[in-house]
């Protein structure tokens, strides 16, 4: 594009020139020339920069497709087997389930051979599959540790029977002291209710008793007989 400026300042010279002296020979052919320069390096410039416009937008294109589908065109996809590497620093085999983060920093959900559960690790966790590595076993509980626990139940009732007895024998403690107070208090004449094993409430043996507050310092107590009501016929019938 350069030249093409310098041909059209070169005819703007020429048709300077032309304006004082229209029949010059030269000029007129020299001006010819450099139109003629002109219009063919502009369409040589058009020429070339088709080219690479759609070149460009092929490559747009390209690139958005790679973009959309990044998940299924990296070195590790899903459903592919690999070598995955576990907390304690060993590699074993696994499956890769889906591919899923960005295409900066992916992650892979992987599940190792002989187990259920799945993680997402980077790909710097991962290594091309060896089919010769052993699945391994998934590791059982082990039996001390279900003793442990059934040892630290065993604890736990104890202690608890403990505590029931602490509090039993507080119990007992309280009414063995209680009990003495009352014989203490017998002993100067003084009669306390309930510690006989008699209840407060209780009756004779006579069919003929009435219910009272036994040692409560009053009588018993008499109520009129209810007898039969007569009724009176009013004065104005008669």
């Amino acid at each position: 594009m350069e030249d093409v400026q310098t041909f059209k300042d070169q005819l703007a010279l020429v048709n300077i020139q032309l304006e004082s002296d229209k029949d010059n020979a030269d000029l007129l052919t020299l001006k010819g020339e450099l139109e003629e320069l002109i219009s063919l390096t502009e369409q040589a410039a058009a020429a070339a920069a088709e080219p690479k416009k759609s070149k460009g937008k092929g490559k747009e294109k390209e690139k958005a497709e790679h973009a959309a589908n990044w998940q299924d065109s990296g070195e590790y996809r899903a459903g592919m087997d690999c070598m995955a590497k576990y907390k304690d620093g060993k590699w074993y085999p696994a499956r890769i389930n889906q591919v899923v983060g960005s295409q900066e920093s992916p992650l892979y959900t992987i599940t190792f051979k002989g187990y259920t559960s799945s993680t997402n690790v980077p790909v710097s966790s991962l290594r091309p599959h060896d089919p010769s590595a052993p699945i391994p076993v998934p590791v059982k509980r082990p039996a001390e540790l279900s003793e442990r626990e059934k040892e630290k139940k065993k604890r736990k009732g104890e202690k608890w029977m403990s505590s029931l007895k602490e509090r039993d024998q507080e119990a007992r403690s309280k009414q063995n002291s209680w009990e003495k107070f009352g014989k203490k208090a017998q002993k100067k004449g003084i009669h306390i209710a309930g510690l006989e094993g008699k209840s407060v409430f209780r009756t004779s043996d006579s069919p003929y008793a009435r219910v009272g507050v036994f040692n409560s310092g009053h009588g018993m107590k008499d109520f009129d007989k209810m007898g039969k009501h007569k009724f009176a016929r009013p004065l104005d019938e008669e």
